[in-house]
């Protein structure tokens, strides 16, 4: 049966206020990260008391917002549990944040005056975006800054990047290991939609613009990125390659 949803993502819509509940905080700390990943790793994550994780992490799941896999165990003892943050919980409202307020206004004043003004709006909006990018990778914490062999290093450009976008409101789902690997990233959502649908030209090149200038800050200067917008209901779909034989030189 054809499917009547619109192409693209849906819009981001954060809730009011300005400090995040404890399960709140648990949910936008997964919904950053590529993986399923331990208690352990969340509570260092959002520096809370491990008995206060784990009681939000069971409401989430109880709620349908986290899924929780079992691993079995490597030794003697019970098995361990990892939580990712469900399709549900990715599209959950989130609470409103200094980055995003700051990305929506600046965006929003830009892209209007470039839209009317410039007579390259596309590419100038491109160019801002990467330089907009870099700052944004320049402020982030980085596990992986001294890794040298090229493969390693983009599989970490690609988690931070990912990381950036939850962080903007984009709710990024990476593709599964195996045969969907290729499928790219799956934006479900984006904080800008209205202006995005009214000026594409402008919007979305700078958001992939923000995506090359990241990926430059973080090393991956050889990285291919395209960004299909609007590419199927309920998604735009962002594709990170590693560029064959480029050396690492820069993208222009």
């Amino acid at each position: 049966m054809a499917n009547s949803k619109r192409l693209g993502p849906d819009p981001w819509r954060p809730s009011g206020g300005t400090e995040q509940a404890p399960a709140e905080r648990v949910l936008t700390a997964l919904a950053e990260q590529v993986r399923a990943v331990t208690t352990a790793e969340l509570v260092a994550e959002v520096g809370l008391h491990p008995n206060t994780v784990r009681a939000r992490l069971q409401e989430l799941v109880e709620a349908g917002l986290v899924a929780m896999e079992t691993v079995p165990p490597t030794g003697r003892g019970r098995p361990a549990h990892r939580y990712r943050i469900t399709d549900e919980g990715r599209t959950a409202p989130r609470v409103n944040d200094p980055t995003f307020a700051e990305y929506r206004g600046l965006t929003t004043a830009f892209a209007t005056y470039l839209a009317a003004r410039s007579s390259d709006p596309s590419g100038e909006a491109r160019q801002i975006g990467r330089a907009w990018g870099a700052q944004l990778a320049q402020a982030a914490p980085r596990s992986g800054a001294g890794l040298t062999d090229p493969a390693s290093r983009a599989r970490e450009s690609s988690g931070l990047v990912v990381r950036l976008l939850a962080r903007l409101g984009f709710t990024p789902v990476p593709p599964e290991a195996g045969p969907a690997a290729d499928e790219g990233i799956a934006l479900r959502t984006c904080p800008l939609l209205e202006l995005a649908e009214e000026m594409p030209h402008v919007i979305c090149q700078v958001h992939q613009g923000l995506v090359e200038g990241a990926l430059d800050q973080y090393g991956s200067r050889s990285t291919e990125v395209e960004l299909r917008a609007f590419s199927e209901p309920g998604a735009c779909r962002l594709h990170l390659r590693e560029a064959q034989g480029t050396g690492g030189t820069s993208r222009h």
